[in-house]
């Protein structure tokens, strides 16, 4: 009597078969909060029919592989959107504190200090003979000048700030460029020689990601499971196994730094360094528009305070040192002034100490709308309101696309997890159905051996 022991390695791949599943549940399981994990699954096949004695019988499963569930599609479109929310928030970050630094205290910025210095020439103009009130409009005057200096430091410690952030995200970039470019290498070997390398594209879509998160940088995935990254127009940072390092350089006269690849300028359409270029640029202008307001306070009072006479009868002097250039940062008052407040000049020529004609014109500075600083013109309250208010206008707008990008980002991110997430659910319910086919199958072979046994017994 032939005895066929088919049954027993039925099983056994049974056996296997459940095991595999049930330890790739538990991965799943393990890594529900890894980010950019992809779940897996087994992938089974029926193996090969025996045919004994003309009949047809199975033998069995066998397990063909496991299968990661990803979207390239989705993917690519998460990495986009990240590069527009990266500058988007470096943009916003960015600029915050510059917001701040022109507004200043609610006792202490710059508009006030505008205020406070004209206004000391409106009193003045009241009592043109007074010199208490000419010591305060020289205290009221360094105030101003002071607040520029300090308005100015700041925007300049916060351009400084932010450029040296372009440096950090350079060499962050080159970092993970680099990671790439080896993960490339280690996929295409391990999936040329029939390997698993889930876990390692896991790893490159993450790097990837906070790639584009830095430059905007876009990916393409080869025929050879290679993935290659480029920026702007269409210039590599990626490209097998090779990276391309971006370089950031000082470049004069302001010792601003400028990123390069391979020598020639890198261009960023999206992504953190996008944003903090455009801050540095947003900044400079303020800088520049702050210079150029306070050379026009010092023009404009110069030119009607040396137009006067000052309390002794004597010619105006110059109120502010205008030795050029001007600017917001050297911006003082005439230490003679500062000396001797008797030199303030309130009245005209012609009829000196007698009224304040002239402290009345100084004083309507403030509101004359005919002033020009650069390329704004207005009265000096409304050309400094313009910067205050163009700043938040950016702010708002870097927030307001922020938040419609964190949706959409959010959105593509849902998809993506309905595809590649790890549904606990889902696996709790593939966990009982490995434990029951693995429970089956130790009956299945048990039931078998019994069989088995009997016919050996029945031979003897």
């Amino acid at each position: 009597m032939s005895i066929n022991f088919s049954h027993f390695e039925i099983g056994r791949r049974t056996l296997n078969a459940s095991q595999m599943g049930i330890n790739l549940t538990g991965q799943n399981i393990a890594n529900v909060n890894t980010p950019g994990y992809s779940r897996r699954r087994m992938q089974v096949a029926e193996t090969m029919s025996m045919s004994p004695q003309g009949l047809s019988i199975g033998t069995g499963v066998r397990i063909v592989g496991t299968e990661a569930f990803r979207d390239n599609f989705l993917q690519s479109r998460i990495q986009t959107e990240t590069g527009i929310a990266g500058r988007l928030t470096s943009r916003r970050d960015s600029l915050a504190p510059v917001e701040v630094a022109l507004q200043g205290s609610e006792t202490g910025g710059l508009q006030n200090a505008l205020s406070s210095f004209f206004g000391g020439f409106r009193d003045l103009e009241a009592n043109p003979t007074s010199v208490p009130l000419r010591a305060l409009v020289v205290q009221k005057g360094a105030t101003l000048a002071n607040s520029f200096q300090s308005t100015r430091a700041r925007l300049d410690s916060l351009r400084t700030s932010t450029d040296a952030q372009l440096y950090t995200a350079v060499d962050r970039v080159n970092n993970l460029t680099q990671k790439v470019a080896d993960l490339n290498g280690q996929i295409n070997t391990a999936e040329g020689t029939g390997g698993d390398a889930s876990h390692l594209r896991d790893q490159r879509n993450q790097f990837v990601t906070e790639i584009a998160g830095l430059t905007g940088a876009r990916a393409v995935e080869n025929t050879d499971g290679m993935v290659t990254l480029t920026i702007g127009e269409g210039r590599s940072l990626v490209s097998g196994t090779r990276a391309f390092s971006l370089e950031a350089g000082n470049t004069p006269p302001l010792g601003l730094a400028t990123v390069t690849l391979d020598g020639d300028p890198a261009i960023f359409d999206e992504g953190t360094i996008a944003g903090l270029k455009d801050a540095v640029s947003v900044i400079s202008t303020q800088i520049s528009d702050l210079d150029s307001l306070a050379a026009a306070v010092v023009q404009r009072v110069n030119d009607l305070h040396t137009s006067g006479t000052d309390l002794d009868g004597l010619p105006g002097m110059k109120f502010f040192n205008d030795t050029p250039p001007v600017t917001a940062a050297n911006m003082s008052v005439n230490s003679m002034l500062v000396t001797n407040p008797r030199h303030i000049v309130a009245s005209p020529i012609v009829q000196p100490g007698q009224n304040g004609t002239i402290a009345g014109e100084i004083a309507s500075l403030l509101t004359d709308p005919t002033t020009t600083a650069g390329s704004r013109t207005g009265s000096f309250s409304s050309i400094f309101g313009s910067m205050v208010s163009g700043v938040g206008e950016q702010i708002s707008s870097a927030d307001n696309g922020l938040q419609t990008q964190a949706a959409i980002l959010a959105q593509a991110t849902a998809q993506r997890d309905a595809v590649s997430g790890v549904s606990l659910d889902e696996e709790a319910i593939n966990l009982l159905q490995y434990q029951k086919a693995f429970e089956a199958a130790t009956r299945f072979i048990r039931i078998a051996d019994e069989m088995t046994q009997m016919i050996l017994s029945l031979g003897e």
